[in-house]
């Protein structure tokens, strides 16, 4: 399983999040399932988001597209703070008795 996971600073939570769900269905269109949206306890100002996919292409694709940074420029995202990480689950060795 491969998830993405993306921390931003922003100016104002309801701005941010209204431009976030704004991109519902680009996201579902990029097969992108949301796990979850946080903020940082330590700096609530930091939005933290961790969704699931299967396909890195289309999302290579998406980053950054026109609609995203304009979204982002809308939510108020701090320029220079996004951090986008892509992640792979790990799944141990199996056993060997």
């Amino acid at each position: 399983m491969a998830y993405l996971l993306i921390r931003q600073k922003f100016a104002e939570y309801t701005r941010w999040r209204e431009a976030f769900d704004s991109l519902a269905q680009q996201r579902d269109a990029l097969g992108l399932e949301t796990v979850a949206v946080t903020t940082n306890t330590s700096d609530p100002s930091e939005a933290v988001v961790l969704f699931r996919f299967d396909d890195i292409e289309q999302l290579r694709k998406h980053f950054p597209s026109p609609e995203l940074k304009e979204a982002w420029r809308r939510g108020g995202v701090i320029e220079g703070s996004n951090q986008v990480t892509f992640l792979q689950e790990v799944v141990p060795p199996a056993e060997t008795g």
